[in-house]
């Protein structure tokens, strides 16, 4: 006889999709930005109230899948409700960190959008940070989106009706500046994510991968200076090609780079969604750690109150109105909590720096003190006013507010039992 292993329904094995009908795909449209969020919901059949949701985070330039949790909320339940409240959290935080609203999107857009991630995916890829934790979650994700993909195609439901362009377009921000447009390709390209660089330009992979840019491995853009030349400098400017000098500031896995480069777009003065039509790069250049410095240090606006222990004990974020949507995490002193900016404006600007996606931090301290950090001097008073108005204001003391131009919030995140003033040095 025969034995054969019958998998459970607490295994991951199990092919839960099976038992359900696809009901929607959500997605961010923030592949320009080389990542995108998923959230696919499914219902079961004569069950109008079941419901099973995946959420994936898929980034296009080193991991392929950098999140996966699936949620099966069926009422009645003991964890019915813990259920439903958890897939709400990871995805609206998911949105608050990239900033782009969800939209509906295709099934066909979905699976290409997950098979294009895949071989990213795969073991043996050069990554930057790697353990072996990190490889089997994504040896979990990938069995469990095969098991996803499996059961769709026995109903007859791939990708095939949607190409890897059309998936990119579908996903990606419209009506883009110039400087939008720039940011984005230059940010695609110094993270190898050819296939996003080559959307938005007319240049082929094969181009893009040849690159100077693309040559010191996955970057980082961290800044951008972006300058408009004059016509006398184009020499396209019959060809109705607008020119621009670009200075940029990228991260590799060696360090830092400057780069200076002109770079060319077609149309008119308010022309939207233009194209790459050319890239000229000068010099690329390896930085040291003073110069790299330099080029992308912020001043740092901190406000530091000193905490009463009644407020330490179950502390809730929700309750300083400039802290509701923030992302919180454990860090070694304590809880850091990151504001995110409700759009990405930022990329739409001739200065572009990776950090303007932030509105401000909050660091709660294990040594009993609540720091506020903003880059922006009007957005730490609004932070502060927050804090001083809000139902913990009777158990804060003010003591002091500061402009720094080192940085040192990263610090007081990452030392265990650190307090500010032993950071700093009084006037």
């Amino acid at each position: 006889m025969e034995l054969k292993v019958i998998e459970g329904r607490q295994s991951s094995l199990y092919n839960h999709f099976r038992e359900y009908e696809l009901a929607s795909c959500r997605a961010t449209t923030s592949r320009l930005m080389g990542v995108v969020a998923l959230k696919i919901t499914w219902y079961k059949p004569g069950d109008a109230s079941s419901r099973y949701h995946q959420i994936l985070h898929l980034d296009y330039s080193e991991y392929g899948i950098d999140e996966y949790l699936e949620f099966e909320c069926i009422p009645g339940n003991d964890n019915y409700a813990e259920s439903k409240e958890a897939v709400k959290t990871r995805w609206n935080n998911f949105i608050n960190v990239i900033g782009e609203a969800p939209i509906n999107i295709s099934t066909a857009c979905m699976l290409r959008l997950i098979e294009s991630a895949l071989p990213l995916a795969e073991e043996g890829r050069p990554r930057e940070y790697d353990s072996e934790e990190n490889i089997r979650f994504r040896c979990y994700a990938l069995r469990r989106l095969a098991l996803m993909k499996e059961a769709l195609e026995e109903r007859g439901i791939t990708g095939d009706a949607c190409s890897s362009l059309e998936a990119i377009e579908s996903v990606s921000a419209h009506n883009l500046g110039q400087y939008a447009t720039i940011n984005y390709f230059l940010m695609r390209l110094a993270d190898r994510d050819f296939e996003a660089a080559a959307y938005l330009s007319d240049l082929s992979e094969e181009e893009l991968r040849g690159s100077m840019l693309a040559q010191h491995g996955v970057q980082t853009l961290m800044r951008n200076s972006i300058t408009r030349l004059s016509k006398k400098d184009n020499p396209r400017a019959a060809d109705k090609l607008r020119m621009y000098s670009c200075r940029l500031t990228t991260l590799a896995k060696n360090g830092y780079y400057h780069t200076s480069l002109n770079i060319w777009l077609d149309g008119g003065r308010t022309s939207r969604d233009a194209i790459v039509t050319g890239l000229d790069i000068g010099s690329m250049t390896h930085m040291s750690a003073y110069e790299s410095a330099m080029q992308i240090v912020q001043p740092e606006y901190i406000t530091v109150f000193s905490c009463h222990d009644n407020m330490l004990n179950g502390f809730d974020a929700r309750h300083i109105s400039q802290l509701a949507r923030a992302e919180q995490k454990a860090c070694e002193n304590g809880w850091v909590y990151t504001i995110y900016n409700q759009s990405n404006a930022h990329v739409e600007k001739s200065e572009y720096r990776l950090g303007d996606d932030v509105y401000g931090y909050a660091l709660l301290t294990i040594g009993g003190e609540l720091i506020l950090m903003s880059h922006d001097l009007s957005r730490i008073s609004m932070l502060d006013d927050a804090a001083v108005f809000s139902i913990y204001s009777p158990y804060l003391s003010i003591k002091g507010r500061y402009r720094l131009d080192s940085p040192v919030f990263h610090t007081l995140c990452h030392t265990p039992g650190v307090l500010f003033d032993d950071l700093i040095e009084p006037d």
